[in-house]
């Protein structure tokens, strides 16, 4: 799956087939059944679908944000049984997007350990402070300096751990300021440099491609991906999907043109 060229020069920008970021309504802030992305997922021509709801933690609750802890063993039994039922039409896989946060990291490789999940990927919305606070370093972030730092510091910690597939919307730090920022270029060699170091893809995410608040949270940030390019990453593509009708209504298109201006390691399929 890629560009096809057609016509006189023009260009269709082809839709995904595989898809690793799909949440459910359990975090609070996602709608529709789990069947629902399943049968469109297989409606659209989806291959592989996978399932990374916002990990549910144990001691932590977050309304709105993240489903409960006592909710992570019917999500799993839910999509196990997706996964057994739709076996003969799409392959589908049990995950979790995840904070890095030291203090369950071994929550995180029991998950892996124990099979339970199939993958995990990392998106830094949040970082932990000493005293087992949780704090937003993006959406809500109060302070733009305190909250960069922290969300490099936390995202290139997880991404040294290998507990994770790939690292979901790395360009997230771009939203606290609505100009790119002096310092930005430098945080993003930081990411692509860890990227190259422990061999994991980044994120072009789709999600606030169709957000009302696009000009106020901004992603994919292209000049971020421009640095991407030069490192020469690799990169995986992610629906982010929160409805099931965004499997279908991203704009794919937006992910090929950087993939091709800046001729990003795309890859399609991710290993599992």
């Amino acid at each position: 799956m890629g560009i096809c060229k057609c016509g006189k020069g023009s260009k269709v920008y082809m839709k995904i087939k595989y898809n690793y970021h799909t949440h459910t309504k359990r975090c609070g802030h996602a709608y529709g059944d789990d069947e629902d992305y399943v049968l469109r997922a297989i409606k659209d021509g989806y291959l592989e679908l996978g399932f990374s709801d916002h990990v549910m933690l144990p001691g932590i609750s977050q309304p709105g944000i993240r489903g409960e802890f006592v909710e992570a063993e019917n999500y799993l039994n839910s999509i196990n049984y997706l996964k057994e039922k739709y076996k003969d039409e799409i392959k589908i896989y049990r995950g979790f997007e995840c904070e890095y946060f030291p203090k369950f990291a071994s929550y995180y490789k029991s998950l892996l350990n124990s099979k339970k999940v199939d993958y995990l990927i990392l998106g830094q919305h949040f970082y932990m402070d000493e005293n087992d606070q949780i704090i937003s370093c993006t959406f809500r972030a109060t302070n733009i300096e305190e909250s960069e730092k922290h969300y490099i510091d936390f995202l290139l910690q997880g991404m040294a751990s290998g507990l994770f597939k790939y690292v979901a919307h790395p360009d997230l730090f771009c939203i606290l300021r609505k100009e790119w920022g002096e310092d930005f270029e430098e945080l993003s060699k930081r990411i692509c440099e860890a990227s190259l170091k422990y061999n994991i893809p980044l994120e072009i995410n789709l999600c606030r491609t169709e957000s009302k608040d696009k000009e106020k949270w901004k992603y994919p940030r292209e000049e971020f991906w421009k640095i991407a390019g030069e490192y020469g990453v690799r990169v995986v593509i992610g629906a982010d999907a929160h409805y099931p009708e965004m499997l279908d209504i991203v704009a794919f298109d937006r992910a090929f043109e950087l993939i091709e201006k800046y001729k990003l390691k795309y890859e399609e399929k991710m290993k599992i």
